[in-house]
């Protein structure tokens, strides 16, 4: 393992990746996750807090259907966050989210190499 195996991000799978009832609906949540965490980006950089409320609660509740925990444990935090007011902590949330779906991105066939 070369120095650049580390340094790379590891993949997170869905908790139900092993069932192939599940894999259409996975693929489909897993290749639109990068455009719902834009969509939560838009909202951070605009400093609106209810609607960045609500697409995390959204996020969470599907990334928690989907065997995302990861991701759902994130957006919930968001979620919280933006509840109570507190700005910077939600967007580091945001940040961090955008780690996730990377994570999650390259558990997904055909990800980048």
């Amino acid at each position: 393992m070369g120095v650049q195996d580390c340094d790379r991000p590891r993949p997170i799978y869905s908790s139900l990746h092993d069932d192939p009832a599940c894999a259409e609906i996975i693929d489909e949540f897993v290749v639109g996750v990068s455009a719902r965490v834009d969509h939560l980006q838009d909202a951070d950089s605009r400093g609106n807090l209810r609607e960045l409320e609500g697409l995390a609660a959204q996020l969470a509740l599907d990334a928690q259907k989907m065997g995302f925990g990861p991701l759902a444990e994130v957006a919930a935090a968001v979620e919280r966050a933006c509840a109570d007011g507190y700005a910077k902590p939600a967007h580091d949330g945001v940040v961090a989210l955008t780690e996730v779906a990377l994570r999650i991105r390259l558990s997904h066939r055909g990800a980048m190499s």
